[in-house]
């Protein structure tokens, strides 16, 4: 069976620069905490097109927004 693991990748408080904003740490992709939330939207098939802030004045990365694009700014409807 395959299954999706945590790390701190799906987590709803991982921002830019690979940071923790709930622990105020830089963290590395294969680590996970007690504290993981898990985005649950987020999967392999998340990009720029389906974001909630695709083509708004919220998309940090506008200029550069495209198919097959993410962000850690990435957001489920």
């Amino acid at each position: 069976m395959i299954k999706s693991v945590n790390s701190c990748l799906n987590c709803e408080n991982l921002v830019e620069s690979l940071k923790c904003v709930k622990h105020n740490l830089s963290v590395q992709i294969d680590n996970v905490c007690e504290d993981h939330s898990i985005k649950k939207a987020f999967s392999k098939m998340s990009d720029c097109l389906n974001c909630s802030n695709y083509k708004k004045p919220s998309c940090p990365n506008s200029g550069s927004a495209a198919s097959g694009m993410l962000c850690f700014s990435w957001n489920s409807y």
